[in-house]
């Protein structure tokens, strides 16, 4: 994700913060740096990195159900509004995301749990003002305060509403009667009204010590509910399509032995995005625009192609619908997968290549016509 950046690395996965988490650490930290001083500010700081420390267990617990649902886990990334982890693949049934919701729902619970039981043992009490009204500098009140922060953290991610663990329990369980695009469109929808109501809340209330905050999460719930919808509306109109029936039987290809130069001349003149790699019938890799760019100057012009390009392969079948597709994309980490059909190789799909597609199926789809028609194949008759 854009204007993230790598905070720590949790049993070999990377913890990525956004810019609004570290933003959020500054506004907790001069709003309770008021009156306190330095000591307030640091107190601040420190209760919502502690927060953070709760959003990083919570998304490892998404993440060990992926990973025993066969995916595993890429990154967590923290927002303001939770912590997420990003897996190789999407869910490929809706129990499978049904599950890893609650497991999210329930490590939230079982940490507000432990965090009330160290607050009782240390003698301390929980009111509703512990978070706005903090009136001593302790380890007692930090306690308190994470714990109010992590329960209030935790009914905010019991919302049926998208991106929250609510929500996609709701997808899921609505998938079942009435498909996975449906679902979406709901939950999504809920989402947006929710981060509506929290921005609306926060121009309400503008001298809140929760105002800043609120406003900055229903953004960021607005957006992602967005997102939610849009990737939901492209997977509906993928399914839609075959691998075999977008690859262009005229794609360019090239030989392992040819110098990058001729290479990057080519790239001026194609829109490629992925190239297939022959050595005499023999598929023997493939290359993307952005690697060859990119590796050009450190191996030279005159350097061949070999030097680039990738010979790991990871093939599908030609009737392999485009959302799956992009589902074995997802974790191959920038890797194209090639596409073959009974006649043998039939083209090159990326990412890139996916987008295109998303977007001449929807403008088709506006238009009234309910998915391109298949160029027809001479190797296949």
């Amino acid at each position: 994700m854009r204007w993230s950046f790598r905070v720590a690395r949790v049993l070999g996965v990377d913890v990525r913060a956004h810019v609004t988490f570290a933003l959020a650490v500054v506004w907790c930290a001069l709003a309770l740096a008021e009156g306190r001083g330095w000591r307030g500010a640091a107190f601040g700081a420190l209760l919502w990195i502690a927060i953070g420390l709760c959003m990083v267990l919570h998304a490892l617990s998404h993440g060990f159900v992926a990973q025993r649902l066969g995916s595993a886990m890429k990154e967590i990334m923290l927002l303001p509004i939770g912590g997420f982890a990003r897996s190789a693949s999407e869910p490929r049934k809706p129990m499978h995301e049904l599950g890893m919701a609650l497991a999210g729902l329930g490590m939230g619970l079982l940490i507000a749990i432990g965090l009330g039981v160290l607050l009782h043992q240390s003698g301390g009490t929980v009111h509703v003002n512990d978070v706005t009204e903090l009136t001593e500098i302790s380890g007692v009140n930090l306690v308190r305060a994470l714990f109010c922060a992590n329960a209030l953290l935790s009914l905010f991610n019991l919302m049926p509403a998208l991106p929250m663990n609510g929500g996609r329990v709701l997808r899921a369980l609505l998938s079942r009667n009435i498909g996975s695009s449906r679902a979406t469109r709901l939950a999504a929808g809920a989402g947006q009204i929710f981060g509506i109501v929290m921005i609306a809340y926060a121009v309400e209330q503008p001298s809140g010590i929760l105002s800043p905050l609120s406003a900055l999460a229903g953004l960021l719930v607005f957006v992602g509910a967005a997102k939610e919808r849009s990737a939901g509306r492209d997977n509906e109109l993928l399914r839609e399509l075959r691998a075999g029936e977008v690859c262009d039987p005229g794609a360019m290809v090239f030989a392992p032995h040819e110098q990058i130069g001729h290479v990057l001349d080519t790239l001026i003149r194609c829109p490629q995005s992925h190239f297939a790699v022959f050595y005499g019938k023999e598929l023997v890799g493939t290359v993307a625009r952005d690697r060859a760019l990119t590796l050009a100057p450190r191996v030279g012009l005159d350097a061949p192609l070999s030097s680039v390009m990738r010979r790991e392969i990871t093939s599908v079948d030609a009737g392999t619908p485009l959302d799956e597709v992009r589902r074995r994309l997802l974790g191959l980490a920038g890797r194209p997968v090639v596409v073959r059909s009974p006649a043998g190789y039939a083209g090159v799909l990326g990412f890139e290549d996916l987008r295109r597609i998303t977007v001449v199926a929807e403008r088709l789809a506006r238009a009234g016509i309910r998915r391109p028609q298949p160029v027809p194949d001479p190797a296949l008759h």
